[in-house]
């Protein structure tokens, strides 16, 4: 018992400790308030040895693609022609200037190219498949199977290909079932549309549109492309344009220019800082245990984390199963760690001042490439005691469920805990539609 508390105290007290420096953390890694754009850098803890005598022999995940341009033209467009017009007109300042100049040059890489993976992409796959294959080799020994599962969007699917294909470099025996189909897309990428309805409730809106207003930083910073005061007031919507260069900004790290310039010097260290706390009160709302909605956003990957444990369930009776891969997006990733409470991103939080203070950080859930696995050891064949940990982004991770291993957990408390939730979300959901 002394052993749980403590590492539950210890990851309350980290949460809190990386919660109090998120401003301090940008400072130094300016490229994190990016949110969702942040790209991928791997694990920055060391693994704990599991229990002796246990080796690992089978791991599930679900993974987000890796980085991507932005998804329409319209998102590239907008910010560029609205500058170009002020500049025709004689209304940019001198750093406007330069904001269209490298606006112009990600506008014309990204032509044709709307949502694709980026070359940073693939590289993110490939170095992920092969620190999985170089920690748990056991799992992938001999003619093991690997069974992989895409949502049917290209940067998906090239995601998932880039990783099979690293794990058969290091052995080609490997037995590799892919695909991405519809089929699986009740599961992969669920559409609830029920719990949409709720998502964005009036108090939802209130208390973001509210939140922003506290943080607002769109009209000095804008401010400041243009020349005119005048016709900036009038003829610039600040807000909009301030939303469409940030997300520009944050997804230049994950294309080939990001070593030739940023967008983000046009903001102070307050503003980069503002609009990440913008952000990141946008997606709790939006995924989060948010209590102005109903609070039950997380339950759109209820199929996911239904399937996941049926996979379990179907895999650990064999005597090498290998891996069950699954690639998607955020949109899956931070509802699903959200359901499980992984890291207390469960927690209903009330007040949007205290997100970051409580540790609720969007960049450490999903950035591109944002993986969970569950790694899965035993002693032998005919251990039925399943033992696993979770990774949150290769990292262990932890769970609300009571262990005396930690941060590892016997698999059959995390199923029964689960499915007891699961099983009681359905129930009501049944009972409200009679």
């Amino acid at each position: 018992m002394r052993k749980i508390v403590l590492f539950a105290l210890w990851a309350l007290s980290a949460a809190s400790l990386c919660a109090q420096n998120v401003r301090e953390t940008l400072k130094r890694d300016f490229m994190k308030a990016g949110s969702n754009y942040y790209a991928y850098q791997g694990p920055t803890r060391a693994l704990t040895a599991p229990p002796s005598g246990e080796k690992p022999f089978y791991i599930s995940s679900y993974s987000r693609h890796g980085s991507r341009y932005l998804i329409k033209g319209e998102e590239y467009d907008y910010p560029y022609l609205t500058l170009l017009k002020a500049d025709n007109l004689g209304k940019l300042s001198d750093l406007g200037q330069k904001a269209l100049r490298l606006l112009g040059y990600l506008r014309d890489d990204a032509r044709g190219r709307y949502g694709d993976l980026t070359p940073l992409g693939a590289v993110q796959h490939q170095q992920i498949a092969q620190r999985m294959y170089d920690r748990f080799p056991e799992v992938f020994q001999g003619r093991a199977v690997v069974e992989a599962k895409s949502t049917v969007v290209i940067r998906c699917i090239l995601s998932m290909q880039y990783e099979l294909l690293q794990l058969a470099k290091n052995n080609p025996k490997l037995i590799f079932n892919a695909d991405a189909s519809q089929y699986d897309m009740y599961y992969m990428n669920m559409q609830d549309s029920a719990l949409y309805k709720q998502r964005y409730s009036k108090k939802t809106r209130d208390v973001y549109n509210e939140f922003c207003d506290r943080y607002a930083i769109d009209k000095p910073s804008m401010g400041r492309l243009f020349n005119d005061t005048a016709y900036f007031n009038s003829q610039v919507n600040s807000f909009e344009l301030n939303k469409s260069i940030f997300k520009i900004a944050s997804s230049v790290q994950g294309t080939e220019m990001r070593d030739l310039f940023n967008l983000f010097d046009i903001y102070t260290d307050d503003e980069l800082y503002n609009n990440w706390l913008q952000a990141n009160a946008f997606w709790y709302l939006s995924f989060g245990r948010n209590p102005h909605n109903g609070g039950q956003q997380p339950f759109t990957q209820r199929k996911l984390l239904r399937r996941i444990i049926a996979d379990a369930d179907s895999c650990l009776v064999l005597p090498h199963p290998g891996a069950t891969l699954r690639f998607g997006h955020e949109t899956i990733i931070l509802p699903l760690a959200c359901l499980l409470d992984l890291n207390g991103y469960g927690r209903e939080i009330h007040d949007m001042e205290q997100l970051d203070l409580e540790g609720w950080i969007n960049f450490e859930v999903f950035p591109m490439a944002a993986n969970i696995q569950f790694v899965f050891y035993r002693k032998n064949e005919t251990d039925t005691d399943i033992i696993f940990k979770v990774l949150l982004n290769e990292n262990e991770a932890t769970l609300p469920i009571p262990t005396d291993i930690a941060p590892y957990y016997h698999y059959r408390d995390f199923r029964d805990h689960y499915l007891k939730i699961l099983d009681e979300y359905e129930q009501k959901l049944a009972k409200s539609k009679h």
